[in-house]
């Protein structure tokens, strides 16, 4: 798929993300069903937070459209291997939740792979209706980052957030250690 042809916004989440694929494109086309559910822009600071329920390829399209990063605290991961997506605007107290459900449109081959290719190809044209589901939700985002001390790892001197240290004998050690040094 040439990425000439392709919007200028898709052009830039798939330079972020490194290529295109059908995993990037589902987050692509989610990010912006959300965007459109709750009229957003991209967010500067934490007043979007994007709650992702995979890690897959999808997640990139997430950062590079609507600015949901690990790194300012508003983009959260939960582990259920699922292509779902919550976007919370705080600003306006909406959050839409978006699942992929375009799983059966995946072509396959004689031998029973999947044609990427194809695949692609789908997921660009096809209207949200028939790949996303998408629905107004309570909002309930978490918490705004906090900034917090950091203490210093008892065991192997690195520094740990405060938080997240785990007290052994009085001391503080990191997540990593701590497990180490159990009997």
């Amino acid at each position: 798929m040439d990425l000439a042809h392709l919007p200028p916004d898709l052009q830039e989440v798939a330079r972020f993300h490194g290529h295109l694929c059908p995993g990037l494109l589902i987050g692509y086309r989610a990010a912006k069903a959300a965007a459109r559910a709750l009229d957003l822009g991209r967010s500067q600071d934490e007043e979007l937070v994007a709650v992702v329920e995979n890690d897959s390829c999808s997640v990139d399209a997430f950062q590079a459209l609507l600015g949901t990063t690990f790194g300012k605290g508003n983009l959260k991961w939960q582990d259920h291997g699922k292509q779902v997506f919550t976007v919370t605007d705080r600003r306006q107290n909406r959050a839409v939740r978006v699942a992929f459900t375009g799983d059966a449109l995946r072509p396959r081959r004689p031998d029973g792979s999947v044609d990427r290719q194809a695949f692609m190809e789908i997921l660009l044209a096809a209207p949200d209706e028939q790949i996303l589901k998408i629905q107004e939700k309570p909002p309930a985002p978490p918490e705004v980052a906090r900034i917090e001390p950091s203490l210093t790892c008892a065991r192997c001197g690195e520094a740990v957030q405060a938080s997240k240290a785990v007290q052994k004998d009085g001391q503080p050690l990191c997540r990593p250690c701590a497990r180490e040094a159990r009997p």
